[in-house]
């Protein structure tokens, strides 16, 4: 496996031989293909709007619009 990009750090993205991008947290490691990650960081990106401007009322609105997400 190639490293792409990361440190020693929780977060590290690897270009895998395969193909597949390899996205590591911790101990979750997910694999991607090109285009499941550019999905997966648009939504990342997005949540990254949210949180640079947070407010209550924003925060309570996310909530209402999808009762199908659960925060533990």
């Amino acid at each position: 496996m190639k490293k792409a990009f990361g440190k020693d750090g929780p977060m590290k993205l690897v270009l895998c031989g395969c193909g597949k991008l390899h996205l590591t947290c911790g101990a979750v490691t997910l694999h991607l293909t090109r285009d499941e990650f550019l999905v997966f960081a648009e939504s990342v990106q997005r949540l990254a709007v949210i949180v640079a401007r947070p407010s209550t009322e924003q925060s309570l609105g996310i909530a209402e619009q999808n009762p199908s997400m659960v925060c533990h």
